[in-house]
């Protein structure tokens, strides 16, 4: 088991702050009634009837998250030229430089580097 390490007293200014939003939370709180979430229940179907016309039926539309590679992206520019330096230079050292160019370029402008 690790020991638990002494924690330091908290500060007076921290101590107002946690109740001054110990009542903030408290005052919330009794807002929440049944009363009150039956009223939101009422607004939020009458929201939904008065945007009616703009939903879109979903049993008439075919909806897939993930549809296993069938539809591909294309791909980008950039993926493109490399492809195409592969192609064209697959034993030549100035194609393979390139390449490590533009992939050292690339993965520093992910790191956030320059």
């Amino acid at each position: 088991m690790v020991a638990k390490e002494p924690m330091a007293p908290e500060s007076a200014k921290t101590r107002k702050q946690r109740a001054r939003l110990q009542k903030k939370l408290e005052r919330q709180q009794k807002k929440v009634t049944p009363e009150a979430l039956k009223q939101k229940i009422v607004e939020m179907h009458k929201w939904i009837a008065k945007h009616a016309e703009h939903r879109v039926v979903l049993r008439a539309k075919s909806i897939a998250l993930f549809d296993e590679n069938r539809n591909a992206v294309a791909a980008s520019q950039k993926v493109m030229k490399i492809m195409m330096h592969l192609r064209e230079g697959m034993g030549k050292t100035q194609g393979s430089s390139l390449l490590k160019k533009m992939v050292h370029s690339q993965v520093t402008c992910t790191l956030g580097e320059k």
